[in-house]
């Protein structure tokens, strides 16, 4: 049975019911996923510029493993001013840790203060993925490791802490995190 208004039109119902309705909503449906497949491709794929690996490419070539050979004739050995310091010492006045990395060491030195080390130690490593050279942050994740138990992990954290040439001061203090990380194995 046909409903008719008084206009003479089709109720809604009727309305969807006709061949064109449909071409309309297979069109719309057929859309509608496409659109949700392209959003939930962009969702899962890393930043824009990045390799596999998730880091940005370097605008500067690799540096090679292996020294290039020499076709040249060999020259006298120049001396070497006593004013430049070897690359293995770092200067102890320049920072080896960004801003952010600072301040999410911070942030886990707050979250371990309440006793969060699980926090702490995601924290840590987020702050030593941005400043991967800075022997403090390696020593608060040592002391956070050594917090949860895991001594073993703490004791690799110090000693790759003690690799950077810390400071005279960072070394005792890591010299005695290394003591009590044995002292738990």
């Amino acid at each position: 049975m046909r409903m008719q208004y008084k206009s003479g039109r089709q109720s809604p119902v009727e309305q969807l019911n006709t061949p064109l309705s449909k071409v309309t909503l297979t069109g719309f449906r057929a859309l509608s996923v496409l659109f949700l497949s392209i959003a939930l491709t962009a969702c899962g794929t890393k930043y824009a510029g990045t390799n596999r690996s998730g880091t940005l490419p370097s605008a500067q070539p690799p540096i090679p493993t292996s020294p290039a050979p020499d076709n040249t004739e060999t020259t006298a050995p120049t001396t070497v001013s006593s004013e430049i310091r070897p690359t293995s010492v770092p200067d102890q006045n320049t920072p080896r840790s960004l801003p952010a990395a600072i301040a999410l060491r911070e942030q886990a030195i707050q979250a371990a203060s309440q006793q969060n080390h699980i926090r702490a130690i995601g924290l840590l490593e987020r702050a030593i993925r941005i400043s991967p050279d800075d022997p403090e942050t390696f020593r608060a994740l040592a002391e956070s490791h050594l917090a949860e138990r895991r001594p073993q992990q703490a004791l690799e954290l110090t000693r790759r802490a003690l690799a950077l040439n810390p400071s005279p001061n960072q070394q005792i203090t890591l010299a005695q995190l290394e003591q009590r990380c044995l002292a738990g194995l």
